[in-house]
């Protein structure tokens, strides 16, 4: 607690003045915008001057403004078992001269959570099958002028184009945050500190510490490099609680790790993206751990940690599209323990997938007047671990227990083999009178490889509030 107080007088202590707010999570084919200018919108939640009056139905450009709505986040389900969630609670979203505020509480009953759905801050200890459901999470966010922004609260982030992220995605549960966004000239500097937890019989604390600087070289192209490193609390006996050498916002964190002695675990990354008129070609790599003579010799090594992602996405006609590949070698992301290894509370901090996997997924998207209709095909190449032995798709898994006799030789799709064709549509409209917005998805999932063969289809009706990130489809 106290390192948390810290960071955040840390990131407060500069001149006030200003006024902008922060966006939600979005992933709209149809917000491709025509020049960069200032804008690092791919790192998100991202900055906005103004709010859209019609958002909340007030004019917000020289008034405080406080909206508060009732809100719902349920569903029913069906694809391999049944399940379903009902909740209610309420949104607020505040607009000040100089602070921004959202806030959001939900609490339901949830049974069987899927991963296509939002899921909670807190988890209970026992019996996650069937619990009631408590969800909280909130930004503060203070413009202190044109140059410098900070927040704080519990919510998400994402980095990238991508409908993927693999350095840090929007499908892990919310957790405390305190961040700095410092822009000048075509530059946006960042820096993030994360308060993660995992748990089984009990809560165990672990931190993260990221870094990125994104560069518009010109009004239509980006280049963003990224560093993060996971830590816990504990270093054998030595409880240090949160390392203070990587509060140093200046500073390359591979190097701290070295003079700490630490294992901690350091991932470097890589993004950009290129705006050509209607379209948006982007691309991202990271960097777990590789040597490069390995690479070079092509001896398929395991400790050769990385993934990488290219895509295309933009509009044709009235028709938003996309189309991307993501794929990530064996044990990257993983390490010896759960307290350090790119995750939060049991899921990948990157991809959903984690590690070992190849994918291929398209997308179109279209609107008419306020229904947005969306179909979606993916092929997934995915390698699962069995017999309580390590083959790299697990991120929560210790590499140690990988196979002795596999120094080398380590390939995509890696222990027990599964290809998988998910093809679906979805219907997407606002309810009138409430900031809710009823869906209806529909997919078949075909499966096969080192398993029987089988096909699964989805159904999936509810409504949500989208004032944080949206519904992802897979």
């Amino acid at each position: 607690m106290r390192a948390a107080l810290h960071i955040i007088l840390v990131l407060s202590s500069f001149t006030l003045w200003g006024q902008q707010i922060v966006a939600p999570i979005a992933d709209s084919l149809y917000t491709i915008p025509k020049n960069l200018d200032s804008d690092h919108d791919h790192i998100q939640p991202a900055i906005r001057k103004t709010i859209d009056p019609k958002h909340c139905g007030k004019d917000t450009a020289h008034a405080n403004v406080l909206v508060i709505k009732l809100i719902s986040d349920s569903y029913v389900q069906y694809d391999t078992s049944f399940r379903y969630r009902t909740s209610v609670g309420f949104q607020g979203e505040w607009i000040g001269k100089k602070w921004y505020n959202r806030t959001r509480f939900l609490s339901g009953w949830n049974l069987r959570e899927d991963a296509r759905q939002d899921h909670a801050f807190l988890l209970p200890l026992h019996n996650r099958n069937a619990y009631w459901y408590n969800d909280f999470r909130t930004r503060f966010s203070y413009t202190h002028n044109d140059i410098l922004q900070t927040s704080f609260g519990i919510d998400q982030q994402f980095f990238g184009e991508g409908y993927r992220s693999l350095l840090q995605g929007d499908q892990i549960a919310p957790n405390p945050f305190a961040q700095m966004r410092v822009r000048f000239w075509r530059l946006e500097y960042g820096l993030l500190y994360q308060f993660l937890h995992e748990q089984d019989s009990a809560r165990y604390m672990k931190f993260q510490a990221s870094h990125y600087l994104s560069w518009n070289v010109t009004n239509k192209w980006n280049i963003t490099l990224y560093e993060a490193v996971l830590f816990q609390p504990t270093d054998g006996n030595l409880k240090r609680g949160f390392e203070i050498e990587y509060l140093n916002p200046i500073a390359f964190f591979r190097p701290q790790e070295y003079s700490l002695g630490s294992a901690d675990n350091v991932i470097l990354g890589a993004h950009t993206h290129i705006r050509l008129r209607n379209h948006t070609f982007y691309g991202q790599v990271s960097l777990d751990e590789f040597v490069l003579g390995e690479i070079r010799n092509r001896t398929r090594w395991w400790a050769n940690k990385y993934g990488a992602q290219l895509g295309v996405k933009g509009k044709i006609g009235n028709t938003g599209y996309r189309i991307e590949g993501n794929v990530i070698r064996p044990y990257t992301y993983s390490h010896i323990n759960f307290g350090q290894n790119s995750g939060q509370l049991g899921r990948p901090m990157g991809h959903p997938l984690g590690s070992n996997f190849a994918e291929l997924l398209v997308q179109l998207q279209s609107q008419r007047k306020q229904l947005q209709l969306t179909g979606y095909a993916i092929f997934q190449l995915k390698g699962y671990d069995h017999d309580n032995v390590s083959w790299g798709g697990d991120v929560y898994k210790p590499y140690t227990l990988r196979p002795a006799d596999l120094e080398y030789g380590n390939t995509i799709g890696q222990g027990t083999t599964v290809r998988s064709i998910e093809m679906g549509f979805c219907m997407q409209h606002p309810l009138p009178a409430v900031p809710l917005q009823a869906y209806c998805q529909l997919a078949g999932k075909f499966s096969w490889g080192d398993i029987s063969a089988r096909f699964d289809p989805v159904l999936v009706i509810g409504v949500r509030s989208s004032l944080f990130s949206p519904r992802r489809l897979f």
